[in-house]
């Protein structure tokens, strides 16, 4: 008797995940189902295929093969569903995408929004967190970061560059001054984003290149929201370094100042597409990719320079 299709994908997520439960949040269904799936496919084969212990689940030896077979053979309808959908030119599904909170409010919530008029049988789910999330373990089908990956198995699509700003507000610098070169930073209260690996580190790049310069700076406040620095910012409470996504409309208000150091700049982020290193991306996740890529682009709106920026 042929193997289930769905018993086998749901085996697969298993492997995978090394859980029933994360499995089912992954699949988007009851934890019964997928073990029913699973139990199924075993007494199908007549074979145990997962060692199932309090705190993993991991493949037998029966398990393992299984999974290397039908891992190559999911990836083929896969693509053979691809293929008739992009001839028909309907797509449908779900899709799970992960970004940063600030960023996905402003600016990837009306780009998700037009992706999903466009195509009215896909369902999205958007995820907003400032940290880092599994992508893999989390089961999404892709995510926007803004910084450096590092050491990491996932596949990117750069995007552009995150120039950033040191501002502050115009009561702070009527109260305290501002510096006027890199060496005075510290004496005056930095505020820090918790989310980075030190955040009060701030580093800086030479104009026309060099190696960056690392500063590490005191402040009142550290928050792991840009929005809640911003904020503080405003009021008067130190100074911050920021996406100019978003301090540009702060500055071009008059709400912020920006302070320039002669010779040094802050050092720009990355804004990336990161997705997990399957053998066959789906058509959907590629069709988002494309989407977000041809409106994401450089030069970005917020980066255009202002009278008195």
């Amino acid at each position: 008797m042929r193997p289930d299709i769905e018993a086998l994908a749901a085996f697969l997520q298993v492997v995978d995940s090394g859980s029933v439960t994360l499995a089912a949040k992954r699949m988007a269904l009851a934890k019964s189902v997928v073990s029913k799936r699973v139990a199924q496919l075993e007494a199908q084969l007549g074979t145990r295929l997962l060692n199932r212990a309090a705190r993993a689940v991991t493949p037998t030896e029966a398990g393992l093969l299984l999974a290397a077979r039908a891992r190559g053979l999911l990836a083929q309808l896969d693509t053979v569903a691809d293929e008739v959908m992009a001839r028909s030119g309907a797509l449908s599904g779900q899709l799970r995408l992960a970004a940063p909170l600030s960023f996905g409010t402003r600016h990837l919530g009306p780009l998700i929004a037009g992706f999903m008029r466009d195509y009215p049988d896909i369902e999205v789910t958007l995820d907003l967190d400032d940290r880092h999330v599994d992508l893999v373990g989390g089961g999404y089908d892709l995510g926007l970061r803004i910084g450096r990956l590092g050491d990491s198995t996932l596949r990117s699509r750069r995007l552009g560059l995150s120039r950033r700003a040191l501002c502050c507000s115009p009561d702070y610098a009527a109260r305290h001054g501002l510096p006027e070169r890199l060496e005075a930073l510290p004496a005056h209260s930095c505020l820090g984003y918790a989310n980075a690996a030190a955040g009060h580190l701030w580093r800086f790049l030479p104009e026309g290149g060099g190696a960056a310069r690392s500063l590490v700076l005191r402040g009142r406040l550290t928050a792991n929201n840009g929005e809640a620095l911003l904020e503080a910012a405003r009021a008067g409470i130190g100074l911050v370094v920021l996406p100019r996504f978003l301090v540009d409309a702060p500055l071009r208000a008059g709400a912020l100042r920006e302070i320039t150091l002669p010779g040094w700049a802050p050092e720009p982020d990355i804004i990336q597409l990161v997705y997990p290193p399957t053998p066959a991306l789906p058509l959907k996740t590629r069709t988002l990719i494309e989407h977000l890529a041809a409106r994401l682009r450089e030069p970005f709106p917020w980066d255009a320079p202002f009278p008195g920026g």
